[in-house]
């Protein structure tokens, strides 16, 4: 029996309902309150473990990929190395320096294949200057050349993909000093 058929029975009987019923009926509230958050804890608390162990397997698999990936380009790598110990166990038997310059050359070819296969490439440099591949590590003031080309390379500069890895280290024309207009980089 509910409690709205007690409640009826007892008017029809002329009984007395006590406060003690309707305290009850407060209760029942917080106890629901109580179990109902005791229930969203140990939901919170299996959530945030699932949380941790998809963080620890996210980890584990990122560290996989990266593993695979260097397996990959170094196994890509064995026959250049084995390239090179060939040219100087050709050297050591008495092949002419002229031949072991000749074979390194094709050595050095055969790895920048790889590496742009893999998508890594040296930055070509243009006229002018460009701060995004670019980096001026010298001025150099001269009216033969325009405002901000390149005069000269110091160092090569080096990309994967389209990120820039290593800028080109340049040397950047700009007007003599004193001059009217005159612009430092």
């Amino acid at each position: 029996m509910n409690e709205s058929e007690r409640l009826k029975e007892a008017i029809e009987n002329n009984e007395v309902v006590e406060k003690n019923d309707e305290k009850k009926v407060e209760e029942n509230p917080i106890e629901k309150l109580t179990k109902e958050k005791e229930e969203l804890m140990r939901h919170l608390k299996q959530l945030k473990a699932e949380f941790e162990n998809f963080k620890r397997d996210t980890l584990r698999d990122r560290e996989m990929i990266l593993k695979n990936a260097n397996e990959y380009l170094l196994t890509k790598l064995i026959p250049i190395l084995d390239d090179f110990e060939r040219a100087f166990a050709a050297v050591d038997s008495g092949t002419s320096y002229e031949d072991f310059y000749k074979g390194m050359k094709l050595v050095y070819k055969k790895l920048w294949k790889v590496l742009n296969d893999e998508g890594f490439f040296k930055i070509e440099v243009g006229q002018k200057f460009d701060p995004f591949e670019h980096e001026a590590i010298e001025r150099v003031e001269t009216n033969e050349k325009e405002e901000y080309d390149i005069v000269g390379v110091v160092e090569n500069g080096y990309k994967y993909h389209s990120k820039v890895l290593k800028p080109v280290k340049v040397k950047v024309a700009v007007k003599p000093r004193g001059e009217e207009g005159a612009k430092t980089v």
